[in-house]
């Protein structure tokens, strides 16, 4: 599989929400809330975009606590970590104060747990007395979550909901990716199988690029893969577990 970055529908909804925080009005209102479905390429496309962007990434962590949150978030921006929290947080507010870079939390769902949301207030904390921009992404129901804390909630100035991939999206996937040519009448079986999601969708090109090498394929069409499962994810039902009240069977 060839390298590189997809733009896809969902990196321009990124980029529009991007433009709309960057002319809000209440410069505490920096949070963004990236959503979606697992497998669809949230932290692929959020990572990728923060390294373009010359951002600030970090994935967040269950088992985080303040000082694991803070510093991370010092490491990677060359800070040093010793010192109580309030002096790391300091530094890193002394910075992005300056440098005014943006940051992006992936698996921010593990910011909050149980009736507190301690590591959100860390973040608040810092977005507050820097204007910096934190993009905050996580499951479908993470702005729920958000939601319960009021003065968290409005500090957020976007919700983006990342869509699974359609079939324009899978077609600039499969031409930036795969080794091989690959017709468009594969490209419907790829959305369908795949369910828009780029894990799959990426997992299946492997495959194809596979059997194209197998069979000394140049070009691989609908009727040579003859029906094949392209991509499969793993699940409870390929090996025939069923849920019963009690325990599994």
């Amino acid at each position: 599989m060839k390298k590189g970055f997809v733009k896809t529908e969902n990196f321009r909804r990124l980029a529009e929400a991007q433009k709309q925080v960057e002319r809000r009005g209440a410069r505490e209102a920096g949070l963004v809330l990236i959503r979606g479905h697992y497998g669809i390429g949230k932290s692929a496309l959020t990572d990728r975009w923060a390294s373009d962007s010359g951002w600030i990434f970090v994935r967040a962590k269950a088992t985080w606590t303040k000082r694991a949150l803070l510093d991370e978030l010092a490491e990677l921006m060359g800070l040093s970590k010793t010192g109580r929290n309030q002096e790391v947080q300091a530094r890193i507010i002394g910075k992005l104060a300056v440098d005014g870079v943006p940051m992006i939390i992936d698996e921010a769902d593990f910011l909050v747990g149980g009736s507190t949301a301690t590591l959100l207030e860390v973040l608040r904390d810092i977005t507050d007395l820097t204007g910096t921009m934190c993009f905050l992404v996580g499951m479908e129901h993470f702005p729920m979550k958000v939601a319960k804390y009021a003065h968290i909630a409005s500090r957020v100035a976007q919700v983006v909901e990342l869509e699974p991939l359609s079939l324009a999206d899978v077609k600039v996937t499969v031409t930036a990716k795969s080794e091989v040519t690959i017709d468009d009448d594969v490209l419907p079986l790829l959305l369908s199988q795949s369910q828009g999601r780029m894990r799959l969708v990426l997992n299946a090109i492997t495959n194809i690029e596979s059997w194209a090498e197998a069979n000394s394929w140049d070009k691989v069409t609908a009727q040579m893969l003859g029906g094949k499962s392209l991509c499969t994810e793993f699940t409870g039902k390929a090996l025939g577990i069923r849920r019963k009240t009690g325990g599994v069977q």
